[in-house]
């Protein structure tokens, strides 16, 4: 949420954008009339809206036609100083009225989407810590060129660049970046064996079901939802599950951020993404990873109780290839 004082100056940078954008190609005059929008700013001109992204740009796409189903709105103009191109990407797959602008300078440019972007392998050298991440009794996971380890869905370890070892590579232990560096100056050269392994009784522990709370399991929930999902596929009608990457990296492990799983329901390719908080961003996210993964797959999102709203729901069935939501009474948080 922004502070009265960011919420000023976003409202302003609309403004400013919106008259000069509406001078230069002859649009409607008219002022702006501002309504209220927790990202940013926003505000209608006839059947019209503008909205500025300010927070989060790159998951502003769902919350603003979420705020244009509010209004009933014919058409919405988003815009963004950065990721204009993948929000770009994602809107074409609305049978919706969007344009998607970039800020340059004091200028709106009509935004290009992005192409899917194409799987990044994992180096070959990496791969080597496959076997030691097994054995220490974590799940081998590879997104976006990076191999980790993972404990019902929360990163324990991953495979890292680092020119102080002779290799030039090293298997970072630790949950997140900073856990990760401060483990290696506390233990040095340590067996990553041996190591590894208590890390993972330990998160084992805090994180099976029925644990005390403790941040060990209160991160990445939507990832221990998948695991759930992994072994369980019949709770959202399909026969098997496979773990898949996202559309794009996600940024840290403390930020909820839907993940994905591939796999089949009867004889049907699917497409399952699931999120564990109330997601304004699910439906353009989820059909983002349809498109990189299998375009012409059933889309299922799945979600905990009472964590999607009816304008999330209107907003799936508006996608080209419509998705449906499955609730899943048994993972609660």
């Amino acid at each position: 949420m922004a502070s009265d004082h960011e919420s000023r100056l976003a409202k302003l940078r609309l403004s400013t954008l919106v008259r000069s954008h509406q001078r230069l190609h002859g649009g409607d005059d008219s002022v702006i009339a501002e309504v209220d929008f927790s990202l940013g700013a926003a505000g209608i001109i006839g059947a019209s809206g503008w909205v500025l992204v300010v927070q989060s740009p790159e998951r502003g796409l769902g919350p603003a036609l979420l705020w244009m189903d509010k209004y009933h709105l014919a058409q919405v103009n988003v815009i963004v100083e950065s990721g204009a191109d993948v929000i770009a990407r994602r809107a074409r797959l609305f049978d919706l009225n969007i344009s998607v602008w970039s800020v340059v300078g004091d200028e709106l440019i009509a935004a290009t989407p992005a192409p899917v972007a194409p799987p990044v392998v994992v180096p070959a050298r990496h791969l080597s810590f496959s076997e030691i991440i097994e054995q220490a009794g974590a799940t081998v996971v590879s997104e976006h060129g990076v191999l980790a380890g993972e404990i019902l869905g929360l990163e324990v370890c991953r495979v890292v660049d680092d020119p102080r070892e002779e290799s030039g590579i090293r298997l970072a232990i630790g949950v997140g970046a900073h856990d990760r560096e401060l483990f290696h100056m506390v233990n040095g050269n340590s067996p990553t064996l041996e190591s590894l392994t208590k890390v993972v009784r330990e998160v084992l522990r805090l994180r099976r079901h029925g644990a005390e709370k403790h941040p060990l399991n209160q991160l990445g929930a939507e990832r221990l939802f998948r695991e759930i999902l992994v072994e369980n596929p019949q709770l959202v009608g399909a026969d098997r599950l496979n773990r898949a990457e996202p559309p794009v990296a996600r940024l840290n492990l403390k930020d909820p951020t839907p993940c994905v799983a591939t796999g089949q329901a009867s004889g049907t390719k699917i497409v399952v993404v699931c999120s564990a908080t109330i997601d304004t961003d699910l439906v353009p996210f989820a059909a983002d990873a349809r498109l990189a993964l299998e375009p012409n797959a059933d889309l299922v999102l799945a979600v905990a109780p009472n964590n999607v709203l009816p304008s999330m729901k209107r907003l799936a069935n508006a996608l080209h290839h419509p998705a449906r939501f499955a609730v899943v009474a048994e993972f609660r948080r």
